[in-house]
């Protein structure tokens, strides 16, 4: 516990997120922390050098439109 590192809570409950899953419980958008149960996917249109193909992405409830 001596870090000194600020825990990680979601946007939406306030819930603590785990130490070593901050890193991908993050809204693609606005970067704010989600926890699992407030976690929403939209499809995103991606182009690459030779074919266009579509992503899913997590999002908080505020980005997801």
């Amino acid at each position: 516990m001596g870090s000194g590192v600020k825990p990680t809570r979601c946007v939406e409950c306030g819930r603590l997120i785990p130490e070593e899953e901050t890193s991908w419980r993050l809204c693609y958008i606005c970067g704010d922390s989600i926890c699992l149960e407030h976690t929403y996917y939209i499809r995103v249109k991606r182009t690459g050098l030779y074919d266009t193909y579509f992503d899913v992405v997590r999002v908080c409830k505020r980005c997801k439109v």
